[in-house]
């Protein structure tokens, strides 16, 4: 019985085959030469924009709510300006000589504000607040006494609309209330009076002798905000 044996090809490369391998390196290689030519000669080109012809922000875009300065004396000062923006607030006069009494008319006050501000506009709002009581400084509020105030507000006309004006208004009344706007750099008046109401023009259950060396420790607030 005659036995079959199976071949087994040769690995061996001939010559033919290595030409054929060193022609198909140096085709690859001259074609990965021109992709990198073409990369490094492509032209380029750039754009740089800065934001805002003077940047976003600074001096020329600050807000900024002013009142006039005051004196000593709580007198404001014509032609100056502060910005009054603490919390203990900045004293002012009353215009008059005399104190506040049951029945006797307004005292007032003149205050000068200015929108500061050479790009926004600004609304302007007035609220009354109530200091803290200062027991060891006697400086207390009588809840009689506060309650038997009427405050009268007025704002002359501005860019923003005509006059404002509001009377006869309480404390908790005066919160908030929606005054004139101002335009960049507009200045402004507001104008604030208060009295003290006798027991005959309030109801009261309290006597006027009861607010003898009584009173009320209070501060006007001005708000603004950019528009």
């Amino acid at each position: 019985m005659l036995s079959h044996s199976t071949a087994t090809p040769s690995t061996a490369r001939t010559p033919e085959d290595r030409r054929r391998r060193r022609k198909a390196l140096l085709a690859w290689g001259s074609l990965a030469g021109v992709a990198a030519l073409t990369t490094t000669a492509a032209f380029t080109d750039v754009a740089r924009l800065n934001i805002g012809a003077s940047g976003l922000g600074g001096a020329d875009s600050a807000y900024n709510l002013q009142v006039g300065a005051t004196d000593a004396n709580g007198a404001f000062i014509a032609g100056q300006w502060q910005e009054a923006d603490g919390p203990e607030g900045v004293p002012i006069a009353l215009l008059g000589e005399r104190p506040l009494a049951p029945g006797s008319g307004q005292l007032g006050v003149n205050i000068p504000v200015r929108n500061d501000s050479p790009t926004f506009g600004s609304t302007v709002t007035l609220s009354v607040d109530q200091l803290p009581d200062d027991v060891a400084g006697d400086r207390v509020t009588d809840p009689r006494y506060r309650s038997s105030l009427r405050f009268q507000v007025t704002m002359g006309g501005t860019s923003a609309g005509t006059t404002f004006f509001a009377d006869g208004l309480t404390f908790e009344e005066v919160q908030d209330l929606e005054l004139n706007g101002l335009a960049a750099g507009e200045e402004g008046y507001v104008v604030v009076a208060v009295n003290l109401l006798s027991q005959a023009e309030s109801g009261a259950s309290h006597t006027d002798d009861e607010l003898n060396g009584a009173g009320a420790y209070l501060q006007l607030r001005l708000d603004g905000a950019s528009v």
